[in-house]
């Protein structure tokens, strides 16, 4: 009996079977038949046919095709998945699967909602998830709640990034590669021969030491003069030791490292956000309200003299950098501006152990092993610079293109004095001269660390196989958040925090296979228990602004979280290679504390998912089609909004309420004809909120639960891969791999509501139009000539080309609210380059 697991809450509905779920991507087009992909999902090696979970994996050979190196590079081609990197900071990359998001990335507030895993180490924060390993073997995407085996924060799902252990002989395999946009690259590995024998004196001792080096001038040029947007300088190593006391004991020990410092996308203005509940253009209000009547005031005898020679001229360079955005509109620029060029800073470090002791076979236990995973990691990231690409640097003089709200402001203060000067309005203008007068700046600092302890015991005997686990856990955070919008109204907060998480996990799961039914018949059931602690230290420093002085602020909050897991699956093999399964999970992910808004904290959420699904093999292992169709119902779904009351742009969470949704995926792999193989998946997703919280203010609401959409998932993806080795000549074998991917609008955030001027000396409330993201066609592919005679080794030359179509797409957008502003930042453009690689 084959073991199977799958999630979904099912609906009966007439459509389910014409939409299905996928096997692995299988990229080695040298055999007749489809290769069996081995992966560790249910925490011991088996078939990807065999394991009751929807999944999907990529092999070595797939990897190095796509290119992948972090996450970041990944979701593109991954049924279900969306993402993007969070605007601002490089490194931190949101990621969704079945339309369940993680929320803003760069938030170091908010878990993941998708469990990553490296070497079976947990990691704790989106923050540094993107970042690149240096040598990966496999990933493994586990689709639906994964919270027995995998426990908190896999509500989404699971990823498990698995790299190469070492080989215990010499071996070198380097790979060069330059392209455009000055895309320079270096990637190697080093095994060295193992010392010692297995089982004799200290054992068998091998060695493997993996880099990678990215280096890429920027995308688009900065007219402002400063760095280009969108540069790439990426470096990451690891040193892998295998120690292999005896048969029965392996130790291995893993510590990684990446770095990034890199200037971050463009974040092109394309539009305004209304000033108020009446639809007021922002524009319309610059050049008929605030400029006649600054003109007006300017010619009043006495009048503030500064109204001429600064208010004035910065309203007209407004003006122009307003009518400049709508003009360029939306769509992917060569160009903008930015007076401080967003940077990102981040540097990664990890070290695992992982002791796997083989007990023996007991008679009433089967075949036992004892596992150990402990493991630290730590990240320090800074990110700094401008979430805009309006240029707002001053001159000699003063001048420059202010954001609107402080025209507003000046306006205000001088239509009260009939444009003379007085002390509030000196202190606006001394506080233009020391903050300046931009849309939007970051400047942050964060540090993350995390220790970790897992032991396992797994076992296996003929008709049971189970595991037992015990998960320890806590990590800190330490935020220091200067950012300002809106300069200088709201001054430039200073926001300190510190957050702490303790959690405690027992698991279990086992598999029986009845042996009545030849074992065909297989009944999974898993429980896992998880108490927490979170808490959070606030200290918030003094603000100053012209308008006062907000005192510093400090409290400390802490709150315990419980929960049970569990997870039920029911397989039955109908064939040798037909295989179907129903299985019903749940998951939860913690709640706790937002350190961006001064005691916001939320809720736990949970999710309870049904699923059912068949793996199936045809014509000779040269067909393989694996489908599944679920659904679920998410409670107290934590989703990631912009906050503005404040004057300022943070990231907030709420608890949404509830969402019932449903979907289905399909992979299909084909092997044709010899030496090709065609993948093809589709996945939808359909269903946003049936509960949301609403808006209201004297008696006018905007009805959340009506209104709100699902973010960061799109419904219809189709992913398509072709791999094809079409001539084997003297002087090595031609290969063509062509991956196409394509996937119709998402909504950037779920809703966007807001209380603002109702534009008659009053407040009411406001819907402001949530972002949506082009439906995009992105296609890549590879050329190689491989197996090129050579004295020693092996060598080959690619060419490849990512987004070959140049598709213009924008892959994440902001509404920033209040404050005006609407940003978008695009998907790379077409990029082409060179590799060689050569390996012995």
């Amino acid at each position: 009996m084959k073991n199977y697991s799958y999630a979904g809450k099912m609906k009966m509905l007439p459509l389910a079977m014409s939409l299905l779920s996928v096997p692995a991507w299988v990229s080695t087009a040298s055999a007749q038949a489809l290769e069996e992909v081995l992966v560790t999902a249910e925490r011991r090696e088996g078939s990807l046919q065999d394991t009751p979970i929807s999944i999907t994996a990529i092999t070595s050979d797939g990897i190095e095709k796509r290119g992948i190196t972090s996450t970041d590079d990944m979701f593109a081609s991954m049924p279900s998945m969306g993402g993007y990197s969070a605007p601002g900071s490089r490194g931190a990359t949101s990621l969704s699967i079945r339309g369940i998001s993680g929320g803003v990335a760069s938030n170091i507030s908010l878990d993941p909602a998708v469990g990553m895993y490296m070497d079976g180490v947990y990691v704790g924060k989106m923050l540094g998830g993107a970042m690149d390993v240096a040598q990966i073997e496999r990933i493994e995407v586990l689709r639906g709640p994964q919270g027995t085996l995998y426990g908190r924060n896999s509500t989404a799902g699971a990823i498990n990034v698995i790299s190469r252990k070492p080989l215990g002989e010499f071996a070198v395999d380097l790979t060069a590669g330059v392209g455009n946009y000055g895309l320079r690259t270096l990637k190697g590995s080093l095994d060295l021969d193992s010392v010692g024998t297995v089982g004799e004196g200290a054992g068998k001792l091998s060695a493997a030491v993996n880099f990678l080096k990215k280096d890429r001038d920027g995308l688009y040029e900065n007219y402002s003069g400063g760095s280009d947007f969108d540069s790439m300088d990426r470096t990451a190593w690891r040193a892998a030791l295998r120690w292999e006391v005896t048969e029965d004991l392996t130790v291995d020990y893993i510590y990684d490292h990446s770095e990034l410092d890199e200037v971050g996308a463009l974040q092109k203005v394309v539009g305004f956000t209304a000033l108020t509940t009446q639809g007021t253009s922002r524009l319309d209000f610059l050049k008929n309200t605030v400029l006649p009547n600054a003109q007006g005031l300017a010619m009043v005898p006495g009048s503030d003299p500064r109204i001429s020679s600064r208010w004035i001229p910065s309203i007209n360079k407004t003006i122009e950098a307003y009518e400049r955005a709508l003009e360029r509109g939306e769509g992917r620029p060569k160009g903008g501006w930015a007076e401080n060029a967003p940077i990102s800073e981040n540097d990664s470090n990890g070290h695992s152990i992982t002791a796997e002791l083989f007990l023996g076979e007991h008679e009433t236990f089967g075949e036992v092993t004892f596992k150990s995973i402990t493991a630290y990691r730590d990240i320090e990231t800074y990110v700094f610079g401008d979430l805009d690409d309006i240029d707002s640097s001053l001159d000699v003089n003063g001048v420059g293109a202010y954001n609107d709200s402080l025209h507003g402001a000046l306006l205000q203060l001088y239509g009260g004095s009939s444009g003379f000067s007085f002390p509030l309005v000196d202190s606006v203008w001394n506080a233009v001269d020391q903050l300046g007068a931009g849309h939007s700046l970051q400047d942050t600092d964060s540090e993350y660390e995390q220790l970790s302890q897992e032991f396992q015991l797994i076992g296996s005997t003929p008709q049971l196989d189970y595991t037992l686990g015990l998960f320890w856990f806590e990590d800190e955070s330490n935020y220091d958040r200067r950012a300002a919008f809106a300069l200088p109204l709201a001054g430039r907060q200073a926001e300190k925090y510190t957050l702490n998480t303790d959690a405690l996990a027992v698991y279990g799961q086992g598999t029986y296979r009845f042996a009545q039914l030849e074992d065909r018949l297989a009944l999974t059931i898993g429980l896992r228990y998880t108490e927490e602690k979170k808490a959070v230290d606030y200290d918030y420093g003094q603000v100053v602004s012209p308008f006062g002085t907000t005192p510093a602020r400090s409290t400390s909050l802490d709150n315990n979280f419980y929960n049970f897991s569990y997870n039920t699956t029911l397989a039955y093999d109908f064939a040798d290679n037909i295989n179907g399964f129903i299985r019903y999970a749940t998951g939860y992910r913690s709640g706790g504390y937002n350190g961006e808004i001064f005691g916001n904290g939320f809720e736990e959420e949970t999710i309870e998912q049904v699923e059912v699904g068949v793996k199936t093999d045809w014509l000779d292992n040269r067909l393989r089609v694996n489908a599944g169709l679920y659904g679920y119902k998410y409670d107290d779904l934590q989703t990631s909004v912009i906050d503005t009351s404040s004057g300022t742009a943070a990231s907030g969470i709420i608890n949404a309420g509830v969402a019932e949704r449903w979907g289905s995926e399909i992979e299909i792999s084909a092997a044709p004809i010899d030496a090709m193989v065609v993948s093809l998946a589709y996945s939808y997703i359909h269903g946003d909120f049936a509960e949301y919280p609403s808006t209201c203010l004297n008696g006018q609401c905007i009805n959340g639960s009506k209104e709100s959409k699902r973010g960061n998932s799109p419904s219809n993806k189709v992913n398509l891969s072709v791999d094809y080795t079409f001539a084997q000549t003297s002087i090595g074998d031609f290969s063509v791999f062509v991956d196409a991917n394509w996937q119709d609008s998402w909504e950037q955030v779920s809703l966007a509501p807001a209380i603002i001027s109702d534009g008659m000396g009053g407040q009411g409330v406001y819907s402001f139009p949530v972002r949506s993201m082009d439906e995009r066609t992105v296609i890549n592919g590879r050329l190689s000539l491989s197996n090129i005679p050579v004295d020693k080794g092996e060598l080959m030359v690619s060419l490849w080309g990512n987004n070959l179509t140049d598709d213009d797409y924008p892959a994440y957008g902001i509404n920033f609210q209040a404050l005006g502003l609407e940003t978008e930042q695009y998907g790379a453009p077409r990029t082409y380059g060179l590799e060689l690689r050569y390996r012995f």
